[in-house]
């Protein structure tokens, strides 16, 4: 049995440690930055990878949410040459012929159809549907309960917020958000937001229709997903 250590010990990680194959993985503790010794019942072994002793004897997945944080230790745990898992919980039905890169994680009750292609580092979270012939980059998150229907493609670094709906054959440029709820007709173009029923780029939103000081907060939250 392989021991792992996970990256991270907020929120996500409890995700993570209930969808770990325990069969294979045993949980030695965590990498965190937090001022104690232990978290959830497992050791904080270190603040990062310099403090754990021997690291190629262990595996790795990175139990954090963010994006960027997920990426910068992506990207040293691959210059070290250490070993990420695919986290991918039980109860997901997965197609036999899905293809994954490394590091990524599989939720609770997930769909994922056949002909789908999913890069490294992702979060295909708890009760996403992705349907036949997708294909998503790297560093994506595909947030709960969101649809992917068939054959959409999502660039790299890019978010889709819970809740989401994106049709058939839309292409999702490179880090792109789709907020939570959107529902998306049409292609997104890199580095845009959209959001709303249907979706729309946040610059084309009548923000003027919207009362300031009740609304802003609603605007915020609706663009960070």
């Amino acid at each position: 049995m392989q021991k792992l250590i996970l990256i991270g010990a907020g929120g996500f990680a409890k995700s993570v440690m209930d969808s770990v194959d325990t069969s294979n993985f045993e949980l030695a503790g965590f990498i965190d930055c937090y001022n104690k010794e232990s978290h959830l019942g497992f050791p904080v072994l270190g603040k990062n990878l310099d403090d754990i002793i021997n690291p190629e004897k262990y595996v790795y997945f990175i139990s954090i949410g963010n994006a960027r944080h997920r990426q910068v230790h992506f990207k040293a745990l691959k210059q070290r040459d250490l070993e990420l898992i695919n986290v991918i919980d039980k109860t997901a039905l997965v197609g036999t012929d899905v293809k994954f890169g490394t590091g990524c994680f599989v939720g609770k009750l997930v769909v994922v159809n056949r002909d789908v292609t999913i890069g490294d580092n992702c979060i295909i979270n708890t009760k996403a549907l992705l349907e036949h012939g997708c294909r998503i980059g790297s560093h994506v998150n595909i947030s709960t309960c969101s649809i992917l229907n068939g054959d959409v493609h999502v660039g790299n670094e890019s978010f889709v917020g819970s809740g989401a709906i994106v049709n058939g054959q839309v292409k999702i440029g490179h880090q792109a958000v789709v907020g939570s709820g959107a529902v998306v007709v049409r292609n997104v173009g890199d580095k845009m937001t959209v959001v709303g029923v249907p979706a729309r780029a946040i610059d084309e939103l009548e923000l003027s229709s919207f009362n300031y000081d009740e609304n802003l907060e609603t605007v915020k939250l609706m663009v960070r997903g």
